[in-house]
């Protein structure tokens, strides 16, 4: 080697070094900058003629990255933050409706009530017993509104923090955007890594939003997309999120994916060459906290909606409601029932059981009583019963135009006649044995606190001039919020004695009332619909009012504890997967150090070669 080749050599080491040397000091000065990937210098010897030429040169700034490990940590977070916002609003939602053997829970609320009715029961006369039914009931419907509110305070609350999230991804997006401009215009690779880890910042938060994968573009960048294939960022197209939220929201809110149906807000991805796609309930967002504030605010949260508004109708109809059972009838060779229709209110079910001959196959029919053309066809739902088939039936034109349609719903080889006065008779087919008529019954609520028995509407609907509860579809369901709306009678409050007092001409201590209100409290069964999620989808949960209070607050207590430890879970598998990402990626200074005195080493070793050169040359020089 001759000592201009040495020469070379030592001083393109020098240089590197130096490079070293200052990468390593950004490094350190960077260890505890957020989104800051350790740096190290690419190096490559130098070649001529196909020949190594000793000398070395800088190929480059490289970042030092696991890219599987990053894809884990994205996904890892998209799940942290639907299970960390699941188990906050849960969490939330149990205390709403009180834990297991808690005294200020709903449970312990209605064991209250429950229990002054058979102290009324055992001495109907007392007023201090009939006042303290009153107090009972104030303290049972005040905690079905305060947890009504509570419910559709946190569904707003999710409404107005998908809005601010919006903004908050759209400048990640905007962000997202800037950088890959840049990186298509810088060339110097120290700015283009530095420009890496701005974007990767930007797509890690993104990530605890959406569900996101990237995917190589083909020309050295990625475009974005949910897990479910939705488009967040395109090289080269603007686009952008847009929530059109909504700042009232009820029970009665329910989401559609026509905007001008909807009573809450959707989340869209906006594309710049036209055309909008859905991202709100439709499977191309899986997970992140978009994920989970919208499972909450259309189906968890709904739910128990459902399960407080179901119990607020069992307990009032429970209290309130009558069956007429059918009277039974022949004519000739054909056998069925009659029916008195007269005592239907809007809402009010007549129930028609039959069975299928040969094979014994039996069927129900429900029809349901509206007083609004407009309520027709009715959803399905309008029982508890997923098996039946229900019927809307318009009563607005008379009873005799409702029996018309009843026999028109039912068809051949029923034979349905109007006997006049209200009555309703249904034969089967007689001699062909092809339908046998099991029973035909109608369940009507009493609407006066007198004069009709011991059933009366001890509950009311504050929405509907504190009307009885019936169940109505008039205006919609009004089941839906009716939680919120539960009131006691007030002709109650202004005459406690109405408790007792079923008919006038009645002792004062007369127990028929006091022991009907505690029975059923205590022991009627109801059927609730399987919306309510006690069961199952297609099956309904049948049970007394305290039975099917329990269920809920056990289901709503283990779904909040299962959440918080899915959440733990998930916390503790993403601060992993940190530490994996830190010591992969992050700056050690320890190993930082000791790297920089190796290169000082290797610095001073050139330093001495360029030394050692140049006392040659100063000989031969001499010479």
């Amino acid at each position: 080697m001759g000592l201009m080749s040495a020469l070379q050599n030592a001083m393109s080491g020098l240089g590197v070094s130096q490079a070293q040397i200052d990468l390593i000091s950004r490094n350190v000065a960077n260890a505890s900058t957020p989104g800051y990937t350790r740096r190290v210098l690419d190096t490559r010897e130098t070649y001529a003629g196909g020949i190594t030429a000793g000398a070395v040169r800088q190929a480059g700034v490289n970042r030092i990255l696991d890219q599987l490990l990053q894809k884990q940590l994205r996904a890892e977070a998209a799940g942290a933050t639907y299970s960390s916002a699941q188990a906050s609003f849960l969490k939330r939602l149990d205390q709403s409706f009180g834990t297991p053997g808690s005294s200020t829970g709903l449970s312990a609320v209605f064991a209250g009530f429950s229990t002054a009715l058979q102290q009324l029961a055992a001495d109907p006369a007392s007023s201090t017993m009939q006042a303290n039914v009153i107090g009972m009931a104030k303290g049972l419907t005040s905690a079905l509104t305060t947890a009504t509110n509570t419910v559709q305070g946190m569904r707003g609350e999710i409404e107005a923090t998908l809005a601010n999230d919006t903004q908050h991804a759209n400048d990640l997006l905007k962000g997202i955007e800037a950088t890959t401009k840049r990186l298509n215009e810088v060339t110097d690779s120290a700015s283009q890594q530095s420009l890496l880890d701005e974007r990767d910042r930007y797509i890690d938060e993104l990530s605890s939003y959406f569900d996101i994968r990237t995917v190589d573009n083909g020309r050295g960048n990625f475009n974005i997309y949910t897990t479910g294939g939705a488009p967040l960022f395109i090289e080269g197209r603007s686009l952008r999120l847009a929530f059109n939220d909504h700042s009232a929201v009820s029970a009665t809110s329910t989401y559609n994916a026509d905007p001008k149906k909807s009573g809450l807000g959707q989340l869209t991805i906006q594309d710049s060459i036209g055309g909008a796609i859905d991202l709100t309930n439709t499977g191309l967002v899986r997970s992140g906290s978009f994920a989970a504030l919208f499972n909450l605010r259309d189906q968890i949260l709904p739910e128990s909606q459902k399960q407080l508004d179901e119990f607020a109708a069992a307990l009032s109809k429970t209290l309130s409601d009558r069956t007429v059972p059918g009277t039974a009838v022949t004519a000739g060779a054909q056998a069925g029932f009659t029916l008195d229709l007269n005592a239907l209110k809007s809402g009010n079910t007549v129930t028609f059981d039959y069975v299928v001959q040969p094979g014994g196959t039996k069927q129900r029919v429900s029809f349901v009583a509206v007083n609004s053309p407009s309520a027709l066809p009715l959803k399905a739902g309008a029982t508890a019963d997923p098996n039946d088939l229900e019927v809307g039936i318009d009563f607005s034109a008379g009873i005799p135009a409702a029996i018309a349609a009843i026999g028109t719903a039912l068809g051949a080889p029923f034979s349905v006649s109007d006997l006049g006065g209200g009555v309703m008779q249904v034969l089967d087919d007689g001699a062909g044995n092809t339908r046998d008529i099991a029973g035909l019954s109608a369940s009507v609520t009493n609407t006066a606190t007198s004069g009709q028995g011991v059933a009366f509407p001890f509950f009311v609907d504050s929405g509907a001039n504190n009307g009885a509860y019936t169940g109505s579809f008039d205006q919609g369901s009004q089941l839906n919020g009716f939680a919120g709306r539960i009131v006691i009678n007030p002709a109650l409050l202004s005459n406690p004695s109405l408790l007792v007092g079923y008919q006038p001409g009645l002792a004062t201590g007369d127990s028929a009332r006091p022991n009907f209100l505690r029975d059923q409290l205590q022991s009627a069964v109801s059927d609730f619909s399987p919306a309510t999620a006690l069961t199952g989808a297609t099956t309904p949960y049948r049970g007394t009012l305290s039975q099917f209070l329990d269920r809920a607050i056990a289901i709503q207590s283990q779904a909040a504890s299962s959440a918080q430890s899915l959440s733990e879970g998930q916390g503790v598998v993403l601060s992993a997967l940190q530490d994996r990402a830190a010591q992969t990626s992050g700056v050690d200074k320890d190993q930082e150090l000791g790297n920089l005195i190796e290169i000082q080493n290797i610095y001073s070793a050139n330093a001495r070669l360029v030394s050692a050169v140049k006392d040659m040359f100063d000989m031969l020089m001499r010479i």
